[in-house]
């Protein structure tokens, strides 16, 4: 924990927000624990509740866990305008950088960040980590360097922010993530913590469940699903992680229709050079928006840009579609991750 560092963001960050100051945390679509806990982090290091500093987000938070998080925690997120966020002075933004959101914000003032591949300078103060496994780690850095009280309920949130960004300490974790966590462990709340590790789960998942059951298949350790109309996109990313759980798969695409779009969820075990994020960005992004992470990523495709690509939006041929396309993507990674000996056949 490089405190002398921290110790000057913190002098930066409050040198930029004034006391009368009214400034807006703005997350990313779907908001994730790292994402929300950093942002219940920055409000408290900049001394402001819920009036003067609200949460924003342009598409509500879905994932079963997510709900169940923001509802025992107390979390309050606004829709979020662009005019109405342009009457701040000042908007922030965590777990996520100004190029995310296009044309959709003014301006950002503050952007804390851990996800690499986004250009710098566009904001006036900025702090993006992206060695970190969770930006929630940056903002426990902040507190504990600033000599912070964190509560149970924040030290809660950024606990499973923490431990949902690196997946149960399994993925991207530094040293600085794990003196981290350490820190807030005998902080938080672990009967919150159970609860919002086991949410509850419609009824409607069962019957999407029973009916994909009967043609899920493992091939050459792909799973592809096409699950039809749903009704939320979280079924199709809990059919994901479900499916990755089956013996022989290692890379899972579920796919649903929502509301004029096509879902699709990707996992994989994140081994062997495996990237999920990559692999959505190659296929989907000349026709939606695609990206993630290593080992989970998603993709949102307009139906009538998949049927202007691919030439049907009927679900058989969707799944059959998917199955190919990923099917390729994915021996064409194994093949790059090779030693140039071995794809010489040297």
């Amino acid at each position: 924990m490089d405190q002398t560092f921290t110790k000057q963001k913190i002098k930066e960050l409050r040198g930029l927000v004034a006391d009368g100051d009214r400034v807006g945390i703005l997350l990313q679509d779907d908001p994730d624990p790292d994402a929300m806990s950093s942002a219940m982090a920055l409000r408290t290091l900049l001394g402001r509740n819920k009036q003067t500093t609200p949460l924003f987000s342009f598409k509500p938070v879905t994932r079963p866990e997510n709900r169940t998080m923001v509802h025992l925690l107390e979390i309050e997120i606004q829709q979020a305008d662009t005019d109405e966020l342009r009457a701040f002075d000042k908007i922030a933004m965590v777990d996520v950088q100004p190029p995310y959101f296009g044309e959709k914000i003014p301006r950002a003032d503050i952007v804390i960040d851990h996800h690499p591949g986004y250009e710098g300078g566009k904001a006036p103060f900025e702090d993006v980590r992206s060695r970190y496994g969770a930006t929630a780690t940056i903002m426990t850095e902040y507190l504990i360097t600033a000599e912070e009280k964190i509560s149970e309920r924040l030290a809660t949130a950024l606990l499973y922010g923490i431990r949902s960004d690196t997946l149960a300490l399994s993925r991207r974790v530094t040293d600085d993530d794990l003196q981290a966590f350490t820190l807030l462990y005998p902080l938080a709340n672990y009967s919150l913590l159970r609860q919002i590790d086991r949410p509850e789960l419609p009824l409607s998942f069962a019957h999407i469940l029973a009916r994909a059951m009967k043609r899920l298949v493992v091939k050459d350790h792909l799973v592809v699903l096409n699950l039809g109309t749903v009704k939320r996109d979280d079924l199709i990313v809990q059919m994901a992680d479900f499916c990755l759980q089956f013996e022989g798969a290692s890379w899972v695409a579920v796919a649903g229709k929502l509301e004029g779009k096509l879902v699709i969820s990707v996992r994989n075990h994140g081994m062997h050079g495996n990237n999920a994020g990559e692999a959505v960005k190659s296929l989907f992004a000349d026709i939606g928006s695609a990206g993630g992470h290593r080992n989970m990523s998603k993709a949102v495709i307009p139906l009538r840009a998949w049927r202007r690509r691919e030439g049907t939006t009927r679900d058989s041929q969707i799944e059959s579609r998917l199955r190919e396309l990923f099917s390729s993507d994915i021996k064409a990674q194994a093949a790059a991750s090779r030693p140039a000996g071995a794809r010489n056949g040297n």
